[in-house]
C-alpha cells in the first residue's frame, strides 16, 4: 500500500511559533466560530502592496460563524474546514 502524502497547510504564526487555527468560543450563552484570516484574503490589505513588499500580510481575528451552540459551531466547523483553513492561510509572494 503506498503511503498518502498530505502536503502542510501554512499557517499564521505566534510569538512562539504556533501555528494560529480556528476555534469555538462559547461565553454567556454565545457560541461562535473565530478564526485568524488573512488581512489580504479579507480584502483589508492590498495583494498589489503585499506584491511589492510595501505592506506586509497580517493574521485578523474574525468571528466566521455564530450559532446556538457549541455542537452546533464545531459541526459548522468540521463541515467547511477545508475553506476556512484557506482564508487562514498567509498571502505569499513567490521569489
Amino acid at each position: 500500500m503506498k503511503a498518502k502524502h498530505h502536503r502542510m497547510t501554512k499557517l499564521f504564526k505566534d510569538r512562539k511559533g504556533t501555528d494560529l487555527v480556528p476555534y469555538v468560543s462559547s461565553r454567556d450563552d454565545r457560541h461562535e466560530v473565530v478564526a485568524p484570516v488573512s488581512s489580504v484574503r479579507i480584502g483589508e490589505t492590498s495583494k498589489s502592496l503585499v506584491r511589492s513588499k510595501d505592506c506586509v500580510d497580517y493574521p485578523r481575528w474574525v468571528t466566521i460563524f455564530v450559532g446556538k451552540s457549541e455542537k452546533e459551531c464545531k459541526l459548522w466547523l468540521d463541515r467547511y474546514k477545508n475553506a476556512v483553513i484557506s482564508i487562514c492561510r498567509p498571502y505569499e509572494v513567490s521569489s
